[in-house]
């Protein structure tokens, strides 16, 4: 039973209340007070039976309050906002299109090592691995009907040099033991099979006994052309001499060279760019987002506001060819995403997709880099900064909601992310787990692109 206890003291318009929960104190006349106590600060108005109350300060403990941007709204998701750059056909600044209608136009011709080589090549083994050979089946033992004498008297026979029951024992034969018959022509004797010769048996011992063996077979392959290495080796022969000078007339229609002219000055401010790059292919994880969209359903996040679908970048290289047979004497650092290639050159990015290329100058290309939180559901590299904890599926104060099962902690992480944009309409987001790992390139990228403005370069 609970138990309750009120008394207030006044003197005109001021009362101190005493009660179960604590001393509160007043002030104010009929109708309107004030009250001030350990639950805060509230203001009481009434009239004609209609009654106001309001909370002005003070703590709050009532655990069936809720946030007003919870109160009554339902989970919502927003829609999934896409990050991904335009078509790639419209990426390329104006400064580019010329060196891009000659990569684009070399990427789309045939390669003749490949078709009037290397398939051929192909095809003309598996001709000769199916023409050249042939199975058949091998008889490893014929079907054959065996006769055999078994002991049926209890106590067993003896078995014996001739057929005379006077004649000298070879052996004693136990019940149930079984002999290939030799011959059963005599009534009273059984010519047996013993050892590497031959002895009798009495007749009235034992049972004659016929067992069927079926014709066992084994399919082997075998060499039915028998001009089929002459074949073999003409056809290598042919292809050794014509794939090299396909190779060779492709090397010329393929052949594009890209060559930087550096003073000493030049290629010591360029040595940078390769060591801005090694430090962002050092950072353990490097993620593309592909969509992001907001959400208001902070319980079932772990208390995030956007969901973000990002994957692993799918390679980060310090010096990889946009073609074959392109050729430069500088490196070219490349970064592979999910649909686009970036490779960085001293000048400008070049842009592949598939056998399609576009390419911005730098003073074109922005990178945006900033620290993020991110609330990390994978495994937590090594070089990752964990600034705080959460849980799963979280509750109105922040702590584990007790209702779902194995509601586990998740770190909070603090990320880097850049924001790759141009005019033209590149538009890519990726996040480092190292902080700043990005900072050094996309820095002096910035710089490069500084001063082919200064310098108006196209």
């Amino acid at each position: 039973m609970s138990w309750s206890y009120r008394k207030s003291l006044g003197s005109g318009p001021f009362r101190i209340n005493f009660s179960k929960s604590g001393i509160t104190y007043s002030v104010g006349v009929k109708g309107a007070r004030v009250n001030i106590g350990p639950r805060g600060t509230y203001v009481n108005l009434s009239s004609h039976g209609i009654s106001y109350r309001q909370k002005i300060s003070g703590p709050n403990h009532s655990p069936t309050q809720q946030p007003a941007s919870q109160q009554f709204l339902p989970a919502t998701y927003e829609a999934v906002h896409q990050i991904a750059s335009a078509d790639i056909g419209q990426l390329s600044d104006t400064d580019s299109k010329a060196f891009i209608s000659e990569l684009t136009q070399k990427a789309g011709m045939i390669s003749y090592t490949k078709w009037f080589g290397t398939f051929p090549l192909i095809v003309f083994l598996f001709i000769m691995a199916f023409t050249s050979f042939s199975s058949r089946t091998v008889i490893i033992q014929p079907a054959t009907d065996s006769v055999f004498a078994k002991v049926t008297f209890y106590t067993g026979v003896n078995i014996r040099k001739t057929a005379s029951a006077k004649s000298s024992i070879l052996k004693a034969a136990t019940t149930d033991q079984r002999f290939q018959l030799l011959d059963s022509t005599d009534a009273k004797w059984l010519k047996i099979a013993y050892s590497d010769s031959a002895g009798y048996i009495a007749r009235r011992f034992v049972a004659i006994e016929h067992q069927h063996y079926d014709q066992t077979n084994r399919e082997e392959t075998f060499l039915s052309n028998p001009y089929a290495g002459y074949e073999l080796a003409g056809g290598l022969l042919f292809f050794l001499i014509l794939i090299p000078q396909l190779r060779k007339s492709d090397k010329q229609r393929f052949a594009m060279q890209l060559h930087y002219e550096m003073d000493e000055q030049f290629k010591q401010v360029y040595q940078q760019f390769s060591n801005h790059f090694a430090t962002l292919s050092r950072s353990a994880r490097v993620w593309q987002y592909l969509n992001a969209r907001q959400t208001n359903d902070y319980k079932r996040t772990g208390g995030a506001d956007k969901l973000i679908n990002r994957v692993p970048l799918k390679s980060i290289s310090p010096n990889q060819s946009p073609l074959p047979y392109f050729t430069t004497n500088v490196a070219i650092p490349c970064l592979r995403l999910s649909k686009l290639e970036f490779y960085f050159l001293p000048e400008r990015l070049l842009v592949k997709n598939g056998s399609t290329f576009a390419a911005v100058f730098y003073k074109n290309l922005k990178i945006e880099g900033y620290p993020t939180r991110f609330i990390e559901d994978e495994n937590v590299p090594h070089d990752a900064d964990i600034i705080g904890q959460t849980w799963r599926y979280v509750n109105k104060q922040g702590g584990p909601d007790r209702r779902f099962n194995n509601n586990r902690q998740l770190p909070i992480c603090s990320y880097s992310e850049y924001t790759i944009t141009s005019d033209t309409g590149i538009y890519e987001v990726i996040t480092t787990s190292k902080q700043g790992a990005m900072d050094p390139f996309a820095s002096f990228l910035g710089q490069i692109g500084s001063l082919q403005r200064k310098m108006s370069i196209a």
